[in-house]
C-alpha cells in the first residue's frame, strides 16, 4: 500500500516551508509594519507562486484527498488560533462586553448573511436563493486568522483602540460557531418539504445540539482544564515548555474530540 504523501513531496513541503519561515522572520517586522502586509496575505502569494498555477514546486492535489487534507489543515489551524484569541483577551472579557459581542454575533451577522446571500445570488444567477445563502454563510463569519492580522502590529495599535480591537478578536474567535445554524437552515429548507418540520429540525440539531451543547462542553472542559493547569502549576509539577503548549494541544484534541459525537468543534 503505497503512503498518502511520497517521501519526495514530505522533503519538499518541509523545505519549503522551512525556508519560508526562516527567510520570512528575517523580515517579518519590515513586511509587517512598514509595508503593513499581514502574514496571512504573505503566505498565500507565497503558495500561489509555488503552487500548481505557477512554478509547480508544491502540488498538492498528487497527495492525496485534496479535500480531506484541505479541512484538516484547516481545522486545526482554526482551532489553534481561535484559542490564541481567547487567550490574548483581558481577564474575564465575554462577561464585561456580552453586550457588544451579542449585538455583533446575532442582528449585525444575520444581516452580513442576508446581504451576502443577496450579492452571490446577484453575482450567480443560476443558483437559487437557498443555495445562495448556503454559500452565504461560509463567508459570514470573520476568520480569526485575518482578524489578527489587523488588531496586532503597529499600525492596529496607533489607529484602532484597544476596546475595537479586543471585541474583533472576540467576534472573530465566536462566529466560525454561529455561522453553522446559517448553514444548515438553507439546507434544511432546500431538504425538506415541510417549512415547518425543516425549521424543527434547524432548532434542534443545529441550535440545540451543534451550538448549546457545544458550548457546554466547552465551558466545563476549559473549566476543569484551567483548574488543573493552576494546580498544577502552582504545586510545581509542570515546567515552562509544557506550560506554553497546554492552550495548544487542548484546542487541538478538543476539537477532534466532540468531532467524535458529531458536535460543532
Amino acid at each position: 500500500m503505497s503512503p498518502l504523501i511520497h517521501v519526495e513531496e514530505v522533503s519538499v513541503v518541509i523545505a519549503v516551508l522551512g525556508g519560508f519561515i526562516i527567510i520570512f522572520g528575517l523580515v517579518s517586522f519590515f513586511v509587517k509594519e512598514r509595508l503593513y502586509l499581514s502574514e496571512a496575505l504573505v503566505s498565500v502569494i507565497v503558495g500561489i507562486i509555488l503552487g500548481p498555477i505557477a512554478l509547480g514546486l508544491l502540488d498538492p492535489f498528487h497527495w492525496g484527498p485534496k479535500d480531506d487534507i484541505t479541512f484538516e489543515f484547516t481545522r486545526i489551524v482554526i482551532a489553534i488560533q481561535v484559542m490564541c484569541s481567547g487567550v490574548a483577551l483581558p481577564k474575564a472579557y465575554l462577561a464585561k462586553e456580552w453586550k457588544s459581542l451579542i449585538i455583533l454575533l446575532l442582528p449585525v451577522m444575520t444581516y452580513m448573511w442576508a446581504a451576502s446571500g443577496l450579492i452571490i445570488w446577484w453575482i450567480i444567477p443560476k443558483i437559487n436563493l437557498l443555495e445562495s445563502l448556503a454559500i452565504a454563510a461560509c463567508v459570514t463569519p470573520t476568520d480569526p486568522i485575518l482578524a489578527n492580522s489587523v488588531v496586532k502590529g503597529r499600525f492596529a495599535e496607533k489607529h484602532v483602540p484597544p476596546h475595537v480591537r479586543n471585541l474583533l478578536s472576540a467576534e472573530s474567535a465566536s462566529n466560525d460557531g454561529l455561522a453553522y445554524p446559517f448553514l444548515f437552515l438553507s439546507i434544511y429548507l432546500m431538504e425538506e418539504v415541510s417549512v415547518g418540520k425543516a425549521i424543527g429540525k434547524w432548532f434542534l440539531f443545529a441550535w440545540l445540539y451543534q451550538v448549546a451543547l457545544s458550548c457546554v462542553i466547552g465551558v466545563v472542559v476549559g473549566y476543569i482544564a484551567r483548574k488543573l493547569l493552576y494546580l498544577a502549576e502552582r504545586n510545581r509539577l509542570i515546567d515552562k515548555e509544557s506550560f506554553l503548549v497546554f492552550a495548544i494541544a487542548l484546542a487541538v484534541s478538543y476539537s477532534y474530540l466532540i468531532s467524535f459525537y458529531g458536535l460543532n468543534d
